[in-house]
Formats: C-alpha cells, structure tokens, sequence
C-alpha cells in the first residue's frame, strides 16, 4: 500500500516519493503525506491487532481441537489472514522509518498478494462446499473423499503461488511490460470477475436455501461464521481487486491501491473478532473464553 510500492509491479511506472502526484496527470491533486502516514499508522495498529487473533486462532484450531473438514478451511484462511497482516506490518515500518528499498519493497508486496489471493481462493471453496453440504447432504455424508479440505486447500495455495511469482518475475525480476500487464489484468479479472461472483452466488443461494425453505435446518454457529466472514470480505476485501484491476487498465485515483490495502488489513483484523464473538455468542456462563 506504500506510494513506493504499487508501481514495483508496474515497470513502466515511475516510483514516487511519499506526497508526490501519483497519478501522473497534470493538474491533479497530489496525495497528502500527512493523510498516507495516518493511513499506514491506522494499517500497522490494525496488522499488529489482528496478528494476535489469528495468531490464537492457529494455536487453537491447530493444537487444542480435533478438525473435521470445515475447520481445515478456517485454520489455512487464518494462516492466510496472519501471513497478509505481517507483510503488511513490515512494509509499513519500513515506509515510517523512510526505508525505501524498491527490492523488499517488491518483495513483501508479492508476498501481500500471494497471501491475498489464497485467503480469497480459500473463502471460495468454502462457500462452495457449505453451499453443496446443505444441497446434497447425503453425498457429502457418504461420498464425500476424506481429506478433500486439506487437498483443495493445499491447491489453491500453490495456485495463488503459481500465480504471484510469475507476476513478480515477469514485472519485476524479468520485467516485460506487455506480458506483465497482461498477466496481472488475468489475475485481477480472476479475483474479481470468476472468484466473486462464485462466492456470492454460493452464498446467497445457500442463505436462500436455509432461510426461505419449508424444511428446518440446524444452521449452527458455522453457518453464521461463513456467512459473516464471507459478507465482511466482499465489504472490505473486494476493493482491494477492484483498485488494483482499475490502476492496471490505467483508471488511477487518489490513495488508490492504499484504501484497498487498508480495508483488506481491517478484514483480516475482524475475521478472529467473527470466529470469538459467533463461538461465545448465547454462552449461558458468559465466559468469555477463547473456545
């Protein structure tokens, strides 16, 4: 989200300096170097926060309870979600104390995606198979393979992986500038057009399924866990696509990727806060307790 970070996937951008025009375009307003810091300040508070959840999370749905196929999806998004905030904590130290090395830099920005696009990989095939487990209950008692979570999420890491490092070796290692636009507008086009709308029409359809059918179906915290972290992604995620996808195409605005960046750092922030206050939701004791 820094002014010198954006363009490292962009090689025919010029990088700027922190309160310089970003845009490029004559006669418009620069970004103000005061609203940037309070933006990054804001962005590391919100990363240091959400690393301690999804840091409890981990140990948690790691160490302390058996898995079944869903929660293998929870713990791999608070993988992704933890991953995502400390790359966005090291590159924003690094803009506040001016240490603008283009090289880490690119670096910790590809690293930023790579990490973005798995937990959106992720929500996903989670909104999916919630969807399918409410429409075909049976197949999913009695023909559903074992260990289909671990295997689907282990594929959509090397996925997002694949996808990163042939970004940042075509824009930044080997830099070819129309291969390089062409690649990323594929994987913006992937993030936003195919993985959006799948989520949110899983989504919803699995929404109209349990609320407006005549059977009853025990909906249970899980249910309002994916939903609530579904809705918040779209809410904060999704920006940070639809941002980068537009400066791409050469759409640029003020503070833009930076707002993208910021929400989806708020996301990754409240998706524990979800998972804490859904599982001690009704506690009759009222204890506050991490399980």
């Amino acid at each position: 989200m820094r002014p010198s970070a954006t363009p490292i996937l962009l090689p025919t951008t010029a990088i700027h300096a922190p309160g310089t025009n970003q845009s490029g375009a004559v006669g418009q307003p620069e970004p103000s170097y005061t609203v940037l810091k309070f933006m990054e300040s804001f962005c590391l508070l919100s990363a240091a926060c959400g690393m301690v959840g999804n840091g409890l999370v981990l140990w948690y749905l790691g160490f302390r309870i058996r898995r079944n196929h869903f929660t293998v999806y929870i713990l791999n998004l608070a993988a992704a979600d933890f991953g995502y905030l400390l790359c966005i904590a090291v590159e924003t130290v690094q803009y506040l104390m001016q240490f603008n090395v283009g090289v880490q830099f690119g670096i910790f920005l590809f690293l930023d995606l790579f990490m973005y696009g798995t937990g959106l990989y992720l929500l996903t095939a989670i909104s999916i198979e919630r969807c399918l487990s409410v429409l075909s209950p049976i197949w999913c008692r009695t023909h559903r393979p074992k260990h289909l979570s671990a295997v689907v999420s282990g594929l959509l890491w090397a996925l997002s992986l694949l996808l990163n490092t042939l970004g940042y070796v075509l824009c930044t290692v080997r830099p070819s500038r129309r291969v390089c636009q062409r690649l990323l507008i594929t994987i913006g086009a992937l993030d936003f057009l195919v993985c959006t709308p799948l989520m949110l029409i899983f989504s919803l359809t699995l929404f109209l399924r349990v609320k407006c059918s005549s059977q009853s179906f025990q909906t249970g915290r899980l249910f309002t866990i994916i939903m609530l972290t579904i809705l918040l992604f779209l809410i904060f995620a999704v920006p940070l696509s639809v941002l980068i996808l537009l400066d791409f195409l050469g759409h640029k605005f003020m503070y833009s990727p930076e707002i993208g960046f910021v929400l989806s750092c708020v996301n990754s922030t409240l998706n524990p806060v979800i998972y804490f206050l859904v599982g001690s939701y009704k506690d009759r004791k009222f204890r506050l307790t991490l399980r």
